[in-house]
C-alpha cells in the first residue's frame, strides 16, 4: 500500500492521478449500478424527457418536431369498438363450425291470443370455442401376402404406402411433429412432454425422444440448406447471436462451453419471410464469415467487431442498431438524480423511433422520401450536438462512451436512409432469438454439436412457419411424412399451401 512519502509532488501529476481516480470511481459505480438494476430493477429502457428544464446546462439543444405527441393522441383517441387488435377473444382461423338449432316445441308454435300458427322469422344466436382434446392411436399396418400354392415359388407383399420417417420404429410422422413443436415451439423440456403424453396413454423415455430427434434432423438437412439459400439471395439481412450452452465433453473443464445461435433473417418487405439458424461451438468470426462469405446487400447487425472483415470490400453495407445505441444513452440517464445531457440524447431518439413507427407499414418509396425529408435532417442535428459534447465528456465515463459509440459508428447507425426497406435498428433479428432464449431456460444446454446443429434446423423450421402463419404441426407432419420420398421436392415453409395439407392425412 502506498503512503504518503510515496505520492508524487508535482501538482499536474496530482491532478492527472486525481483524474483516473475519479474516472475509475464513476466506473465502478456505473457498473455497479447496471449490476442492481439488471438484478432488481425494471427491464424497460423507457425514460421521460417530456420536462421543462431539460437542456439547461449550455449544450447544443436538438430542436424536435412535435409530431410524435400528435400521433401519440391519435392513437390515444381509438375506440377499442373498431380496433380488432384489442378484441380479447380472436378466431385466427377458418375453424370448423359445428351448428346446433334447438327449436319451440310443437305445443308452444300456436299463437296464446288467437290459436293461429306461428310463423318463423329468425333466430338468436350464440357461440362458445369448444375445445377438443388430443388423443394418441395406434395405426396397424397389415400387408397382405400372396404365394402360388402350386409350386410355392412366388410370394406377392403388398408395397408399403411410403416410407416412415424412423425406420423400424413406432414414430410416425405426427409425433415426431408433436415432439419438436412442443419442444422448439413451445419451450418444454422432454420431461414435461412425457408427462403430457404419459396422460395420452403411452411411456417415452427422454433418451427414447431424444435419439427421435437425432435420427430427424438429417432428413431436414436439405430444407435448411435451402433456406439459408434464399437468406442470402435476399439482398437484406438481419443477424444477431445468443448463448446456447453446450455440454462439456473435456474433462478437464468443470462448466459448459457457451456455443452460439447466430440468425439470418429475411422479413416480409420483399417477399415472404424466412428465419434461419446456424449453430457454431463458440463466438469466433469464422461462424458468419463463412456463412456470408458469398453474400451482397445489406447486414443489420449489432457492432460486433467479428463482422468487420465483411464490410471491406464493400460489398456487403453494414446497418447498425440504433436501439444500442440509445440504450448506452439509458444507462448514462439512469445514473442521474435529475434531467442532462443524455437526456437530450433520448429526446432525439424518441422522435427518430416516432417517425419510424409512423412510416412502419408505408411503401419502401414512401419510407425512403419520409425519411430523407425528416430524418436526415435529424440526424445531422444530432451529429452536430455530438461532435460538441465529445469534446466536454470523459471517455471512460459511462455518457462518453455513449458519445464515442454513437460517433464511431455514425456512418452505420444512418446507413437505413439510403433504402426505405431498411430498419433503424435490429430488433427484428432480436425478436427472433426471444424462442431460443425460452427454451433455453426449460432445456438448459444441448449435449452435443449434433444436437446443436438439429436445434438450429428445427428453430428454423419451427419459425419460419410462424413468421409465415402456417401451422409448424402440419407442417412438419407433411415433411416428415414424405421425406424420404425421393419424387417430392420438399415444401419450405413459405411456400407451403392448402394443397399440401390435404397429403397429410
Amino acid at each position: 500500500m502506498a503512503t504518503a512519502a510515496s505520492y508524487p509532488t508535482d501538482v499536474k501529476t496530482l491532478h492527472f492521478m486525481l483524474d483516473e481516480q475519479r474516472q475509475l470511481i464513476e466506473s465502478l459505480k456505473a457498473n455497479l449500478h447496471r449490476l442492481l438494476k439488471w438484478q432488481f430493477g425494471p427491464k424497460s429502457e423507457h425514460i421521460n424527457v417530456d420536462q421543462l428544464g431539460l437542456f439547461v446546462d449550455g449544450s447544443l439543444v436538438i430542436e424536435v418536431p412535435e409530431s410524435a405527441p400528435a400521433d401519440h393522441a391519435e392513437r390515444s383517441n381509438t375506440s377499442p369498438a373498431t380496433s380488432d387488435w384489442r378484441r380479447a377473444v380472436r378466431v385466427l382461423r377458418n375453424l370448423p363450425r359445428v351448428i346446433e338449432e334447438i327449436d319451440v316445441p310443437e305445443a308452444q308454435k300456436s299463437c296464446p291470443c288467437c290459436g293461429e300458427a306461428l310463423s318463423a322469422f329468425g333466430h338468436e344466436s350464440s357461440e362458445q370455442l369448444q375445445y377438443i382434446p388430443a388423443r394418441l392411436e395406434v395405426h396397424e399396418t397389415r400387408r397382405r401376402k400372396y404365394s402360388c400354392g402350386h409350386c410355392h415359388g412366388a410370394v406377392v407383399r403388398a408395397p408399403l404406402p411410403c416410407l416412415p420417417p424412423i425406420p423400424k420404429s413406432m414414430a410416425s410422422a405426427s409425433l415426431l411433429s408433436y415432439l419438436i413443436v412442443s419442444k422448439f415451439a413451445d419451450g418444454l423440456p422432454l420431461y414435461r412432454i412425457a408427462g403430457r403424453l404419459r396422460r395420452l396413454g403411452i411411456e417415452l423415455s427422454h433418451t427414447l425422444m431424444s435419439e427421435w430427434l437425432m435420427q430427424c434432423y438429417p432428413l431436414l438437412e436439405d430444407l435448411h440448406r435451402r433456406m439459408m439459400r434464399k437468406v442470402l439471395d435476399s439482398g437484406h439481412i438481419y443477424t444477431d447471436d445468443t448463448t446456447l450452452p453446450l455440454q462439456n465433453d473435456d474433462p478437464a473443464r468443470r462448466s459448459t462451453v457457451e456455443a452460439k445461435l447466430w440468425v439470418y433473417a429475411k422479413d416480409h418487405r420483399h417477399g415472404p419471410p424466412l428465419i434461419v439458424y446456424d449453430f457454431s461451438r463458440s463466438r469466433t468470426r469464422d461462424a458468419p464469415l463463412t456463412v456470408l462469405a458469398d453474400y451482397r446487400g445489406y447486414l443489420q447487425a449489432d457492432a460486433y467487431p467479428g463482422y468487420d472483415p465483411l464490410f471491406v470490400t464493400g460489398k456487403i453495407i453494414e446497418v447498425a442498431c440504433n436501439v444500442h445505441a440509445r440504450r448506452k444513452f439509458v444507462e448514462a440517464a439512469d445514473l442521474l438524480e435529475k434531467p442532462g445531457r443524455p437526456h437530450e440524447a433520448l429526446a432525439f431518439y424518441r422522435e427518430l423511433f416516432g417517425i419510424e413507427r409512423k412510416i412502419k407499414d408505408w411503401s419502401d418509396e414512401g419510407r425512403l422520401r419520409e425519411r430523407q425529408e425528416k430524418t436526415v435532417p435529424l440526424l445531422a442535428q444530432f451529429k452536430a450536438w455530438l461532435d460538441h459534447a465529445v469534446h466536454t465528456v470523459l471517455p471512460k465515463d459511462t455518457f462518453g462512451i455513449a458519445v464515442n459509440y454513437a460517433l464511431k459508428h455514425w456512418e452505420a447507425l444512418t446507413n437505413f436512409t439510403k433504402a426505405g426497406h431498411l430498419d433503424a435498428s435490429n430488433n427484428y433479428a432480436e425478436r427472433c432469438m426471444r424462442p431460443v432464449a425460452v427454451g433455453r431456460k426449460a432445456f438448459l444446454f444441448v449435449g452435443s454439436e449434433r444436437a446443436g446443429h438439429a436445434a438450429a434446423i428445427y428453430y428454423s423450421l419451427v419459425e419460419s412457419c410462424k413468421a409465415n402463419k402456417v401451422n409448424p404441426l402440419t407442417y412438419l407432419t407433411y415433411v416428415l411424412a414424405n421425406a424420404r420420398n425421393k419424387s417430392i421436392m420438399l415444401p419450405t415453409p413459405e411456400e407451403f399451401t392448402a394443397s399440401n395439407v390435404a397429403h397429410v392425412g
